[in-house]
């Protein structure tokens, strides 16, 4: 089954499940059957096209493989190109010159402005570690010896498109598959090492259907690190003794049990005992970005709040000690999301959590980033979340 075909209108018989199972809106089957009715139809929806969060748990959950996300994304698609976007989606787009990203950019103490800037180099190389997104704004993340003599390379300006692709904005996937298409051919690189497993499912799944050619090999960065550690090239000197949960990243079920098993395992391996949330693996929710992602929120801050507060609340009822992620993007987007909900939980990466197993003491600069993110929000987004202006994707630069 391809997950990433376009959704089949004929095969769909209507049952409902996709949104009846959906762990984001859990609607009651008969609503659940009209949603999907409306959708096949054209017709607009009372729930799926506002509260969906682009999960693609739907594409799992339907018993026949119709891939019902895919026609919630190319609705998206539809009405942005025709109608635009509300202004306030501007400051989390990745291609506008102000932006959640780059306002933290700015701000960056010098040491971290001066690795950042050194990872733009574009000289020829055999493997490259791809930072992406989300590590460019904690880039203090990678100053441990687990990462010796790995060669980071990447730039804001390389965006893998991956929440252009989860908001339907294919025009924008297309320009950044053809930036990426064009990098990788300048560095002539044949392995990359990928902190994200979105990014992962990007250049993997994704990419190569807007026509470009990216023959390398991806590599996630947990399997590697297992992969040190079985070979005792990684040891574990101080165990952690310490109960965690996990935050799933969207894209890990692409990938299958035995990948969404690995930060499981490397937990264990660390001497963490792991409790699973109520919704977790295949079934997860978002970190809570996703309540931002449907046309109708245009990333309002309201919707994203609570998405995220949801979020935060299902791993405080584990009990568990901490709250582990394996995608910087939902270190960041829960560690803000404290502080309106403040649980008392703390967030690791579960890098983090392995150099503290190794003896190491990661710098944990997670609140005062979150904080200056949380104040560019304030700044630059709230005040246009009542307008009424529009923007169009194919305007940005």
């Amino acid at each position: 089954m391809d997950l990433f075909d376009k959704f089949n209108a004929e095969k769909c018989t209507l049952c409902g499940e996709c949104f009846h199972q959906c762990p984001v809106m859990q609607l009651p089957l008969d609503i659940a059957k009209e949603e999907i009715r409306r959708l096949v139809y054209g017709e607009e929806t009372k729930h799926v096209l506002k509260k969906c969060t682009s999960c693609f748990d739907c594409n799992f959950i339907c018993p026949v493989g119709c891939n019902p996300t895919q026609r919630i994304l190319d609705i998206w698609h539809e009405k942005s190109v025709s109608g635009g976007i509300p202004i306030r989606a501007m400051y989390y787009t990745p291609d506008s010159v102000l932006n959640f990203r780059t306002y933290v950019l700015e701000r960056l103490p010098q040491d971290e402005r001066s690795l950042v800037k050194s990872w733009e180099d574009r000289s020829p190389c055999e493997e490259v570690f791809y930072p992406g997104c989300n590590w460019l704004t904690v880039p203090y993340i990678t100053r441990t010896r687990l990462l010796e003599g790995v060669n980071i390379r990447g730039s804001l300006n390389l965006c893998c498109g991956e929440t252009y692709y989860r908001t339907g904005q294919y025009d924008m996937v297309e320009r950044a598959a053809r930036r990426l298409e064009a990098w990788h051919k300048q560095l002539g690189f044949k392995r990359m090492i990928i902190p994200c497993t979105a990014g992962r499912n990007m250049f993997t799944n994704v990419l190569p259907r807007f026509g470009v050619k990216l023959d390398f090999e991806v590599q996630h960065i947990l399997p590697w690190l297992m992969e040190r550690i079985e070979k005792g090239e990684i040891l574990i000197t101080n165990p952690l003794d310490m109960t965690v949960t996990i935050q799933e990243s969207c894209y890990g079920k692409f990938f299958g049990d035995k990948y969404m098993d690995v930060p499981r395992d490397l937990l264990r391996m660390m001497g963490a005992r792991v409790i699973e949330e109520e919704l977790c693996r295949q079934n997860a929710l978002c970190c809570g970005i996703g309540g931002g992602f449907s046309y109708y929120s245009a990333y309002h801050p309201w919707d994203i709040t609570l998405a995220t507060i949801k979020t935060l609340r299902l791993a405080k009822k584990t009990g568990a000690q901490a709250l582990a992620v394996y995608c910087a993007g939902c270190l960041q987007m829960l560690t803000v999301g404290q502080i309106v909900y403040p649980n008392r939980m703390p967030v690791y990466h579960v890098f983090e959590l392995l150099q503290m197993a190794v003896g190491e003491k990661p710098a944990r600069l997670h609140k005062a980033r979150a904080r200056t993110m949380f104040k560019g929000v304030v700044i630059h987004q709230f005040p246009k979340v009542l307008s009424r202006k529009r923007f169009f994707m194919k305007d940005l630069s």
